[in-house]
């Protein structure tokens, strides 16, 4: 990884590295990875583990290149997520050492990234075979709660920042502000080694999910690229709408979650000059699988588009044969960028990886023209009265609702089978001038009897994580 990203740091030196209060040009940064690097090879040996839990974005990226430079493997952690999570990847992964910037000790041995210096005593972990071509562990929990480490190799990684090259026009002109932690296999490869790839100006913005913040920075900072979740663009669409400010972002890429047509339409209202990518990927894939181009959204903007070049895309029934067309199933994926595995979990790696393909977990299906439309995670699907009931389906109808700003259903044990219930937004928030029993009523006009819930419950807020998207609840 580290040739990579020297071939890029020379080619692009004058391009910037930036974050409230720092600037630095890519032949700085590199001269600093270097620095960095150089230490961690004077205390461990290649193909440590390295975990990287940083309070700033350029930092974090600074540890995961300094791991590579050093030819160690960086896993990377996320204080939004809380350190109770960070230290149940801790335990699972074991690392040699923390690299951080903030007075942290609860590993015994750390590296200082602002420093330069190390702390407490090196841990004798035993090697391990079977890392020689692992770049980075990323860690993941889908919506268990329990980690899962990614292992993904240096050559998929690579091939997944060129497959996203090939359609993502982006230029040395451009300035991306990254607003996610590199946590995310989304952001370390979508945002933060294809705009290196490009030579993009990057701009890290380090504060927990606001979107009215987010908006601000972006125009602070002149960026012209930003990528999130529909939530996130919904409510800044929103914020733009109320503040009618003027903005430079002409790129966009939503992920993360299933778009709806009245989301999509108010980001397009609020972005109408703006280029709007649709994308679906995992970590397990490195992670980009499939895009729908801008020239497109207008008209599918529900779909996540086709394939990248080198991928297949399958929807198969329960028995493992593929669906024709506007036929729901489960999505498989065979990709050249596949993880080599999940870290001392064989188990859960044979169950996800079948001859070659990647059961993804997701259900959706592909309409006539092989556009990809994603409904639901598998595990979120409702069955009440023998029907598949997808979330998604009951939230597109939902929000058409005028008194409704957002809402989420999701499934509930019952005595008997599951149940359907609902949590919902109003745009009139904090005023609850309207009851549930009118609320049901309205739904009953959009939805079909065995969609209906019973159970709605009226908040401020939905739930939400680090990211901003909305954490579903489990049953």
């Amino acid at each position: 990884m580290w040739e990579f990203l020297k071939r890029k740091f020379n080619l692009y030196n004058e391009a910037l590295f930036c974050d409230k209060g720092r600037k630095y040009t890519y032949e700085q940064i590199k001269d600093m990875v270097i620095r960095h690097g150089e230490n961690l090879k004077k205390n461990l040996d290649p193909q440590a583990k390295c975990a990287v839990l940083c309070q700033k974005g350029l930092d974090c990226s600074l540890g995961i290149m300094a791991c590579w430079y050093a030819e160690m493997i960086p896993i990377p952690l996320s204080i939004n997520y809380g350190y109770d999570h960070c230290k149940k990847i801790i335990e699972l992964t074991n690392p040699d050492l923390l690299i951080t910037d903030h007075n942290l000790d609860f590993m015994g041995f750390r590296y200082d990234i602002i420093e330069g210096k190390f702390a407490g005593n090196v841990l004798k972990i035993q090697s391990e075979d079977g890392l020689q071509e692992i770049a980075l562990i990323m860690c993941t929990s889908g919506t268990t709660g329990t980690p899962k480490g990614v292992m993904i190799g240096s050559k998929e990684l690579k091939d997944n920042v060129s497959k996203i090259a090939e359609y993502f026009d982006i230029n040395i002109n451009d300035t991306i502000l990254i607003a996610r932690p590199l946590y995310h296999c989304a952001v370390l490869t979508g945002e933060f080694l294809s705009a290196i790839n490009k030579g993009l100006n990057i701009v890290f913005f380090d504060e927990k999910y606001n979107p009215n913040s987010v908006l601000k920075y972006a125009i602070k900072s002149d960026a012209t690229v930003l990528c999130g979740t529909p939530t996130l663009f919904n409510h800044i669409s929103a914020c733009i709408r109320r503040s009618h400010v003027k903005h430079q972002i002409k790129k966009i890429v939503l992920s993360g979650e299933c778009l709806n047509k009245k989301t999509a339409l108010d980001i397009r209202n609020s972005f109408p000059e703006t280029m709007i990518y649709n994308v679906y990927g995992l970590t397990e894939a490195s992670p980009r699988v499939s895009w729908l181009s801008p020239e497109k959204f207008d008209i599918y903007p529900e779909s996540v588009g086709t394939a990248l070049n080198g991928i297949e895309i399958k929807v198969l029934d329960e028995q493992g044969n593929e669906q024709s067309a506007n036929i729901h199933g489960y999505i498989s994926v065979k990709t050249p960028c596949l993880m080599k595995g999940y870290y001392k979990n064989k188990r859960a790696t044979q169950e996800a990886i079948i001859d070659g393909w990647l059961n993804t977990g997701d259900v959706g299906y592909k309409d006539q023209e092989g556009n990809l439309f994603i409904l639901s995670r598998a595990d979120d699907m409702i069955i009440k009265g023998g029907m598949n009931i997808y979330p998604k389906e009951i939230e597109d109808q939902i929000i058409k609702i005028n008194q409704i700003e957002e809402c989420v259903a999701y499934g509930k044990r019952g005595e008997v089978g599951e149940n359907i219930a609902v949590d919902v937004v109003l745009k009139c928030s904090g005023e609850k001038l309207i009851s549930k029993k009118e609320l049901a009523a309205l739904m009953s006009n959009v939805l079909p009897s065995y969609q209906m819930p019973s159970e709605i419950n009226i908040v401020d807020t939905l739930k939400r994580n680090a990211s901003g998207k909305i954490v579903r609840m489990r049953k």
